[in-house]
């Protein structure tokens, strides 16, 4: 294959992929794209001589991926140098060097090694070239989502969000068993195109190509066993066992951009308006939310600004008269004198009086969290470039808000008698719901969402800051990215937005209630509450990609060993001397 040509599908993949996720011509992204989107790559792979190569055109595919797909980011207010320039960079970079190990089966397969695989002595490296691909893939995908520089946009997993009957396998292996399932295809697919012009030896006809159809058929019962799972965890019935009435409030307005007393002033307005509709159906809502950084003025302190601004409404005394409970997006002072402020939600009960505060547990690496902000001269760069000093800090430990609900109880509750011994008991289970409220990022990390989980959640509630995007198709991947979330725990999950997508989403990732992007508007939601169940994903993790990683470590191994073997058989063949001739030597006549 010539350089060109590789180049080309190279940037054909990287072009696929983008496609198949969210974006502006396709909403919703393309789950059949998606399948096949990484074969133009394989079929690189398998004809590239050398590392250095194959470290080039993992370059390309990623940043041409990067580029098309997370093209929004240019639009971080000042730093699109980092959120754009250096995360485009940065996952180029990193892809490439994680395209080495995908491409380790490869780099083994010269000329003598072709030859001896269409002559069907080593029929079974196709299999292994196939399913290390879509293994090492996947465990790239989970890296590039995991830790400090994390980033699981432009991912495999996302093109999937209209094909439910997939996504279900979620609750078992998280997202990645989805990438594993989509890279199988495209490396089955590339595989049987590579295998084409063989078709003319019979002895490849009989193993490489039966090697090859082997795979093929553990493909097909594989995608056939996720859809058979993946249809009754669609279709099987589920009953709320009680429901959180809440106002999810839209604002349109980018805090970043437009003034408190704006913001607040027609964020009192849309949740008004809610709260009537619920009580003009004789029910009460029992939380309004708003959305992401609504609140410009540091919590706790804030508390007593609020208390008599905005002039004329001012944000407590509207609270106090609602007899609500509100949780909004605001900033946290953790500690002034070491500059360390946090990117919170806030608790204010039903009389306005401040309760507590969870604080953002993954922020945007370079944007939100900057290394050694504490330090002056590090602030004083980044007001300099960016116009303004910046930098959150991280949260510790996961935070959950207990909601009084108005709705009984659809079931007989739990016959646990509980004896406690502290000064206040908790309200009933039946009389309350446990929330958790990651904020933007946060519903995009399994990590995170786990850990709230498991101390208990029973509903997610994300209050999102995406306006500053001005795009749609950032708001949508935003979306499927954090849709897993619901399926993965069998958990309701509910996005409160300033421009969007603020929607409803059931555990089985289904949307119930939606508004559009980008429109002044709010919720009247009667959020589902389901029965807390302990999914294979919640209890285990991501045990998928250890299992992965330790199957390619052990073939490498393996590979390894059979290589030396083989090293020395050649070197002690080449050690002995040829044979004489039996019998005694002619006479010259």
């Amino acid at each position: 294959m010539c350089r060109f040509l590789q180049v080309f599908c190279s940037l054909f993949s990287g072009v696929a992929l983008a496609l198949a996720i969210p974006n502006e011509l396709l909403t919703l992204g393309s789950p059949i794209i998606g399948m096949f989107a990484l074969a133009p790559f394989y079929v690189v792979l398998s004809r590239t001589k050398n590392y250095r190569t194959a470290f080039c055109h993992g370059w390309i595919m990623a940043l041409t991926t990067h580029m098309l797909s997370s093209f929004w980011l240019g639009n971080f207010r000042g730093f699109a140098l980092f959120t754009l320039g250096a995360s485009a960079l940065g996952t180029a970079f990193v892809c490439a060097f994680a395209m080495l190990v995908v491409y380790f089966p490869f780099s083994h397969f010269n000329e003598e090694r072709r030859l001896r695989e269409n002559a069907g002595l080593t029929a079974y490296s196709v299999p292994i070239r196939i399913f290390w691909f879509a293994g090492t893939y996947t465990v790239w995908e989970w890296a590039k989502s995991f830790g400090f520089l994390a980033y699981p946009w432009g991912t495999v997993s996302m093109t999937a969000y209209t094909m439910p009957l997939v996504t279900q396998i979620a609750d078992i292996t998280g997202p990645y068993g989805v990438t594993f399932l989509y890279t199988l295809v495209s490396a089955s697919f590339a595989e049987g195109i590579l295998l084409i012009p063989q078709f003319s030896h019979a002895d490849a006809k009989k193993s490489v190509y039966d090697a090859w159809f082997s795979c093929v058929k553990v493909l097909a019962v594989l995608a056939g066993v996720v859809v058979l799972y993946g249809a009754y965890q669609y279709l099987i019935p589920r009953h709320p066992i009680k429901t959180l009435n809440a106002a999810l409030v839209q604002q349109n307005l980018d805090p970043w951009d437009d003034t408190d007393d704006e913001v607040i002033s027609i964020s009192q307005r849309l949740s008004e308006e809610k709260i009537n509709e619920f009580n003009a159906q004789n029910e009460k809502c029992d939380v309004v939310v708003w959305s992401e950084a609504v609140l410009s003025h540091y919590f706790p302190n804030a508390a007593n600004y609020y208390a008599y601004y905005p002039e004329g409404k001012p944000l407590i005394p509207f609270i106090k008269k609602q007899g609500i409970p509100f949780i909004i997006g605001a900033p946290f002072t953790i500690n002034r004198e070491k500059h360390q402020y946090g990117n919170a939600t806030v608790l204010l009960d039903k009389n306005g009086e401040y309760k507590g505060a969870y604080i953002k547990m993954h922020l945007v690496p370079f944007a939100e969290r900057i290394p050694f902000v504490e330090y002056e001269a590090v602030r004083s760069f980044i007001k300099k470039i960016a116009g303004f000093s910046y930098g959150w800090v991280q949260g510790s430990r996961p935070v959950l808000f207990e909601i009084p609900i108005s709705t009984p109880y659809h079931f007989e509750p739990n016959s646990t008698k509980i004896i406690s011994l502290t000064e206040k008991n908790p309200l009933p289970e039946s009389q309350s719901v446990m929330v958790s409220t990651p904020i933007c990022f946060d519903d995009a990390f399994a990590e995170v969402c786990r850990k709230l989980y498991l101390a208990g959640s029973e509903v997610f509630i994300n209050l999102t800051n995406d306006a500053w995007s001005q795009t749609d198709s950032a708001e949508w991947q935003h979306f499927a990215v954090a849709s897993y979330r619901a399926i993965e725990y069998r958990t309701t999950l509910a996005r409160s937005t300033n421009a969007g997508v603020t929607t409803i989403v059931d555990p089985t990732g289904k949307m119930l209630e939606t508004l559009p992007l980008f429109k002044e508007d709010a919720l009247a939601a009667k959020i589902p509450v389901y029965e807390r169940k302990m999914t294979v994903y919640a209890r285990l993790g991501d045990w998928l990609i250890g299992t992965l990683a330790l199957l390619s470590l052990c073939y490498t191994v393996l590979f390894s060993l059979n290589e030396k073997d083989n090293e020395v058989k050649e070197i002690s063949t080449s050690l002995i001397p040829p044979k004489r001739r039996r019998g005694r030597p002619r006479k010259n006549t």
